[in-house]
């Protein structure tokens, strides 16, 4: 083969080398012209979707299987992930057809599935993110075959897409940052009854249909007709639908023949104002009113020179392009920049194949922005020359005016590669673009400006501008974004799903540099976490890019939560003031803002650092106070009603926990008290006693001293009082008659544990706590400070620092209220035994970081809701309730749960028996209607109160813990 070895150069005579150009193009991504196909073909082809609640769902590639993945945070590593797939229990005995198109409701506690036919499957949670359960609904007109669904819209929510707390942004003024939030109401078309859902779908011929809950949360469904249509050649391949910020809606549709219509639809909802209750009957289904208001014949992209275009790009060439995504972008909040309804159409061009020749590369695919605003003006529909008509009665003018609408037809904008996704975010003000080659691109939709980061440090607006963006990296042909996007979870041709997550420019979050571009990213990172506050959207996304922080920057971080999400921690100086009643009812942020003091310093399973900490305890303490003290309300007057048997299994593992819990916060102080004992009383100052607190780590100062948990402990007197007298006199008074053995059975529990647990008389906890107040009150009187002052004051015990005022109470707290006999009424020390208290046993509780600590946790599980070890040596059970109300329900506490029934409700898995938070890991039994050791009282109860984890956040479902049986 060497005789073969001939130079090129020799063979032509030439020996000058001749430089080729090197073409480098990215791969063309696998599937790209399949998937334009889909969004070419069809308005509602979305193959992925992120719910705002944090539930991934999925269509396999096959097209006949939904995959549900939930994000939540690994309790070992603390990364942030999408869980293993769960199918979704697709209804038998149905025709199948391919899946094409997925939505979540704008809670995500709702999933439209829409296949081929343009049948319609919803599905709603059921406690659990991945626990989806299929819900028939009453259809007004059989379903046609291949009749497709072309566009669907959610319709707003009651009371919680009415009226959002925008937070608009943060400007520094010299240490802090002032945020600019502000209240706006929206006239979204809506269900008229409160939390109840609707959405509204266009078919492929112009059948407009409305499905919508009853009271009873039962589907039922109303129709009605665009206008008939006249052949295949002009159905409609696209819609989308916008409020038209009247409480009705607008309707874009597009159809093979590339005309627009503009439709207005009206809901006439058949409900009386004084109906809309849970408790009211079925109201009659709605109608609907549908007007064309508009025609557009030319939907193209104009046909543009070859050197010039709307945005500076060069065009490329006059080729047919299709349209691929139709998008009705309603008015924004922000009036400033004028934005009106505005249809946005996005075309896919391919390369003018003509103008290819072999010295230029040919043109890559990409897409066209066509936007018509919709003007509506007020004109009389009578003619100025009839004023001169002499036999008329009235003039033109005094005609009533009626609205008419106007598409104009903006300038059309060119983009670098083709979109495959389209998200409108932050209430339609910021556009999200997922392009062929990877890019994530946002722009403001006023300007169609790129938002990059801009290095401002003095005003943000938001995380992009903050430094926050998405790498370049290989593109995916499905792509869905978080609730707060900025995190993407994206899906190629096989099916396989990755996450991809905003990164920040700026250096690193977890150093202390004094870098004012890292404050002015927590202040971003707070301004979009208010957002999701405020529109009822889950945070975990956020945390998830951020990382680990530093100390100080956790305190920053939290010093500005509670700035941003305006939080009043501050109980006042006297039992005139009932902010602790307010924090303790309805109190979201306060409950929200103590959930991410606790995750920002969670490193494993029960690690935690003093804040954190402090956070949980507090946390658990308004929990068990809300269920107490609502169960004493519901009895009404406790000296007249003692506590009733079907609520008794509900309160054993509460009061048993209230109980524990007294022991282990006068064990810790003894314990605190002992490290400071042998330092000399003048040496023991703020900062020592602030440093073994932290070395230890150790809150119980801390939470003494704070005035909302200290309220709350207060508040448990009247109630232990209640259920101690109830449970003795069904349990231990011989002389009291029960109505049988099994209900002095069922009160034993309960007796115990408010009676024969605890080594020293609760009433010593209680009168610790109210000295403590009364201190407390008094100093804060002494300084005469202000209300914002002493809110202050109490963001700082929850940054674990004593305050200067405090100081004084802190230090007797360790010292005089332990062990100075001397002082009125005497010591801790003298009114229980500290021996038999240093060995009791409060491991459960998951305060105690101990190598024991761990591994008892390792092998046993705590239900976190009902306060009981449900796993593991020496695991409770609930005592059975004789009920018959419950036998005749069949779901007595010795009823079997159905196989069926196990299979519709636990998403897939086979023996889900467990519940985790998918933010702190915590887990609770998997209650389900039938499960034996509940009642149906009991399980419609826990239904209420256990919709979230302690830390107010998602359940999902999990396997038994190996170790733990």
């Amino acid at each position: 083969m060497d005789s073969y070895n001939i130079s090129v150069d020799d063979l032509f005579e030439d020996s000058d080398h001749v430089a080729l150009q090197t073409i480098i193009t990215a791969p063309p991504l696998k599937g790209l012209a399949r998937r334009v196909d889909e969004l070419g073909s069809s308005g509602c082809c979305q193959s992925i979707a992120w719910s705002k609640n944090g539930c991934v769902a999925y269509i396999s590639p096959d097209g006949y299987t939904v995959n549900l993945k939930v994000f939540s945070r690994d309790t070992e590593t603390g990364k942030w992930h999408l869980g293993t797939d769960v199918p979704l229990e697709l209804p038998q005995n149905r025709d199948v057809f391919p899946l094409v198109h997925l939505s979540w409701n704008h809670l995500g506690s709702d999933l439209a599935v829409i296949d081929e036919a343009g049948r319609v499957m919803v599905f709603t949670c059921a406690m659990a993110l991945e626990r989806m359960q299929f819900t028939r609904a009453e259809i007004a007109h059989p379903e046609s075959e291949l009749d497709a669904v072309v566009g669907m819209h959610w319709l707003a929510i009651l009371p919680y897409e009415q009226k959002n707390h925008i937070a608009w942004s943060a400007t520094r003024e010299g240490s802090k940052w002032k945020w600019n939030i502000r209240s706006h109401m929206f006239k979204d078309s809506h269900h008229p009854v409160d939390g109840k859902a609707s959405f509204i779908y266009l078919k492929r011929f112009g059948e407009l249909k409305l499905r919508f809950q009853q009271y009873d949360n039962n589907w039922q469904e109303t129709s009605a007709h665009l206008g008939t249509m006249i052949s295949t050649n002009e159905a409609f391949t696209h819609a989308a639908f916008a409020s038209n910020n009247d409480n009705t809606l607008l309707l874009a549709a597009y159809d093979v023949k590339r005309r627009l219509y503009l439709y207005r639809v009206e809901i006439v909802w058949n409900v009386p104002a004084d109906k809309r209750s849970q408790n009211a009957g079925p109201f009659e289904k709605p109608t609907i009113q549908v007007t064309l208001i508009a025609l557009e014949d030319d939907c193209n992209p104009v046909d543009i020179g070859n050197n010039y275009m709307a945005n500076g790009a060069s065009s490329r060439g006059a080729a047919a392009a299709q349209l691929t995504h139709l998008n009705f972008l309603p008015v924004t909040p922000d009036q400033d920049d004028g934005s009106i309804p505005t249809i946005q159409a996005i075309f896919c061009r391919s390369p003018n194949i003509i103008s290819f020749d072999q010295l230029n590369p040919q043109a890559t695919s990409h897409s066209i922005i066509v936007k018509w605003e919709v003007l509506q003006k007020q004109q009389s529909q009578l003619h100025p020359s009839l004023d001169q008509v002499t036999s008329k009665k009235k003039s033109v003018s005094s005609v009533p005016t009626q609205t008419s609408f106007l598409l104009m037809r903006q300038r059309d904008f060119t983009l670098h590669a083709v979109v495959l996704e389209f998200h409108p975010v932050w209430y339609n003000m910021l556009l999200a673009f997922c392009y062929s080659d990877g890019a994530i691109e946002f722009r403001k939709r006023s300007t169609m400006e790129i938002i990059m980061p801009d290095g401002n440090t003095n005003t943000v607006t938001s995380l992009l501008q903050a430094g926050f963006v998405f790498p370049h990296t290989e593109p995916s042909l499905h792509v869905a974004l978080s609730p707060n996007h900025c995190m993407a979870v994206c899906m190629q041709l096989d099916g396989s799903i990755k996450l991809r997550p905003m990164e920040y420019q700026h250096g690193n979050l977890s150093t202390d540099d004094e870098d004012l571009r890292h404050s002015a990213a927590l202040a971003a990172l707070i301004l979009q976490y208010s957002s999701a506050a405020n529109q009822y959207y889950s945070n975990d996304d956020i945390f998830a890019i951020i990382g680990s922080l530093s100390s100080k920057r956790t305190a920053d971080f939290i010093t500005l939560l509670f700035e941003g999400l305006q939080v009043n921690i501050d109980c006042g100086i006297d039992d005139t003031s009932n902010n602790h009643l307010l924090l303790l009812g309805r109190s979201p942020f306060f409950i929200k803002t103590l959930s991410i003091i606790h995750l920002l310093g969670l490193s494993g399973p029960i690690n935690r650092s003093l804040c954190s900490k402090m956070a949980w305890i507090v946390l658990n303490i308004k929990y068990v106070t809300q269920i107490l003290t609502t169960i004493a309300r519901m009895h009404g007057s406790r000296e007249l009603t003692p506590l009733r048997p079907e609520v008794v299994p509900q309160l054993i593992g509460i009061c048993r926990w209230v109980m524990h819990y007294m022991a282990y916060t006068l064990d810790e102080l003894f314990s605190l008290g002992r490290a400071v004992q042998d330092i000399p009383p003048s040496d023991l100052s703020r900062g020592v006693l602030e440093a073994k607190i932290a070395e230890l780590n150790k809150p119980v100062v801390l939470i003494l001293l704070s005035a909302f948990p200290r309220a709350m402990m207060k508040l448990w007197a009247q109630p232990i009082i209640w259920v101690k007298k109830s449970a003795e006199n069904y349990a231990a008074n011989p002389n009291v008659p029960t109505q049988s053995p099994e209900i002095r059975k069922l009160y034993v529990p309960l007796y115990n544990a408010v009676n024969n647990e605890l080594p020293f008389d609760w009433r010593v906890f209680i009168d610790l706590v109210g000295k403590t107040q009364d201190d407390v009150r008094a100093a804060y009187k002494k300084a005469d400070l202000s209300d914002t002052q002493r809110n202050a004051v109490e963001r700082e015990l929850l940054l674990g620092k004593i305050p200067d005022v405090l100081w004084p109470v802190a230090k007797k707290l360790v010292t005089d209220a332990l062990w100075n006999s001397k002082q009125q009424h005497g010591c801790l020390a003298d009114k229980l035994d500290i021996g038999t208290l240093m060995f009791f046993d409060t491991t459960w509780l998951g305060f105690q970081e101990s190598k024991r600590g761990i591994l008892w946790h390792d092998t046993h599980v705590v239900d976190v809701c009902q306060k009981m070890i449900i796993r593991g040596v020496g695991k409770q059970t609930h005592p059975s309730t004789p009920s018959r109300q419950a036998n005749r329900n069949g779901s007595d506490s010795n009823q079997t749960m159905n196989g069926d029934t196990n299979g519709d409700i636990n998403g897939g898995k086979k023996n889900p028996l467990l519940r985790q938070c998918v933010r702190c890991g915590e887990c609770m039994e998997d209650v389900v209607q039938g499960l034996p050791g509940y009642t149906s009282h009991h399980f419609l109860w826990l239904m209420g109160v256990t919709k979230h984890c302690v830390c107010g956040d998602n359940w999902m479902l999990i396997e038994e813990k190996k170790k733990a049986r």
